[in-house]
């Protein structure tokens, strides 16, 4: 990865404070997903060179600005303008969001051809369109797989998540409807992560939302394109992956923060996933010593 690429996005970050970060960098936008702990940097004063769209916030995230706290609503784009500084109010919980940040540049251009108006951002709240998660998650699907042509194919994505938020900050209507069902499995959402190391149930997360366990399901794969187990599933070996960089973290107890029912549960998922087992995985960034103590 070209850090340089990295820092002209996110501005005056080191490597190790990535580490716990997955990072996902594009020829006009960078995403950075927090997905193994609290994002120390994101929780300093610091201020970036890019205009960042914050997605999917739970609700007791927040966002500090002009001394001043902005919640990172569910369902909502919280909007920060080039070098206007703030920072991430710590919370207990694991931090659970998509930080977006488009070249200033670039965003402005699209955003004039638009019809919109070149302003300055301060913590503004936007509808989000309600596709943007699954574009999202396709984008880091797409940049993952390294398959033929998907430099391609994220460069094309990358314009259509620019034009998506360019939309919602100049007030283009969305589907109120569906736009509530999204609140909804965000909610859903947020309730597998702050209780991501219990045992869940479908009806858990149904109930919580206070819909039927078949509605719910279809609600969830039409919104997210998966079905909300493997969602589950794909967020807890997301949360192991970063765990197992951690060299105080036991095999045992990274399945017993994920939620998993047992060390040999956890190996062939994480297998089936990243084609590799946790330990393998381990051992590339440090020497495995009674990692199952």
């Amino acid at each position: 990865m070209n850090f340089s690429k990295v820092q002209s996005f996110f501005g005056n970050i080191t490597e190790k404070e990535l580490k716990l970060v997955d990072t996902y960098i594009g020829d006009k936008i960078g995403i950075f997903i927090p997905s193994g702990g609290i994002f120390e940097y994101a929780t300093g004063q610091h201020d970036i060179p890019s205009y960042l769209f914050c997605v999917n916030g739970h609700s007791s995230s927040y966002m500090s600005i002009d001394d001043r706290l902005y919640p990172m609503k569910a369902g909502q784009l919280l909007a920060i303008s080039p070098k206007v500084p703030h920072y991430e109010v710590p919370v207990d919980m694991q931090s659970r969001y998509y930080a977006i940040c488009i070249e200033e540049t670039y965003f402005e251009e699209v955003l004039t051809k638009c019809g919109g108006n070149i302003r300055e951002y301060r913590g503004e709240h936007f509808m989000m369109p309600s596709n943007l998660p699954y574009l999202i998650k396709e984008y880091v699907r797409e940049y993952d797989s390294r398959q033929c042509g998907y430099k391609d194919v994220c460069l094309s994505m990358e314009n259509i998540i620019i034009h998506q938020i360019i939309r919602a900050v100049t007030g283009e209507r969305t589907d109120k409807n569906h736009a509530n069902l999204r609140v909804e499995v965000e909610t859903a959402i947020d309730y597998m992560y702050q209780n991501l190391h219990n045992k869940i149930l479908l009806s858990d997360i149904a109930r919580d939302v206070q819909m039927s366990v078949s509605q719910f399901s279809k609600v969830f794969k039409e919104i997210m394109g998966t079905s909300p187990m493997e969602y589950l599933n794909d967020i807890r070996l997301e949360r192991a992956k970063r765990l197992l960089l951690e060299d105080d973290y036991t095999i045992t107890k990274i399945t017993q923060e994920c939620g998993f029912s047992s060390t040999s549960y956890l190996a062939a998922r994480f297998q089936k996933k990243y084609l590799t087992t946790p330990t393998e995985y381990r051992s590339r960034f440090m020497k495995p010593t009674n990692i199952y103590m």
